[in-house]
């Protein structure tokens, strides 16, 4: 028993050296392309354009071009890729995906794939994202784990 709450205790320990990251954004759909393969099948491709804030008081530029498969009024699979523009110019880029879920609601995987010189330590970062739709709007939260050596980036870019 000892050992073992030894182990939960080393766990635990470590999930408190990294601290999340929240980023929330707006966008609104722009270029929709939608496509009705039949009554119960649809595709569409869309652009976001709009903006983000995070825990650290940083703000800047939000953009997404999203890929969306529909079958019956529910999402079978969408991809992401997105760009944030931090206010000094440092960009990350990050890739998504979520499946199964309703269309104008739900949780996505994402991971940051690329960065400007900077941000690099943030590279392979995972996050969460919560998103809402209303109408032509979107709503989003990005919730990551980060170390201390981003955090540390994060924190001084302005």
């Amino acid at each position: 028993m000892k050992y073992f709450f030894f182990i939960f205790s080393l766990f635990h320990l470590s999930n408190c050296f990294s601290e999340d990251y929240i980023i929330e954004f707006q966008a609104k759909v722009k270029n929709l392309i939608e496509y009705n393969f039949s009554e119960t099948k649809n595709f569409k491709n869309y652009d976001l354009e709009g903006t983000f804030t995070d825990s650290y008081g940083n703000i800047g530029i939000f953009g997404a071009v999203i890929i969306a498969d529909i079958e019956n009024g529910k999402l079978v699979r969408l991809d992401s890729t997105a760009e944030n523009i931090y206010s000094n110019n440092e960009r990350f880029y990050f890739r998504g995906i979520r499946e199964k879920s309703d269309v104008d609601a739900g949780i996505a995987y994402n991971t940051i794939i690329g960065t400007t010189k900077k941000l690099r330590p943030l590279m392979g970062t995972k996050c969460t994202t919560s998103v809402r739709y209303l109408k032509d709007a979107i709503f989003g939260i990005n919730k990551c784990k980060l170390n201390d050596k981003s955090k540390k980036i994060l924190n001084n870019i302005n």
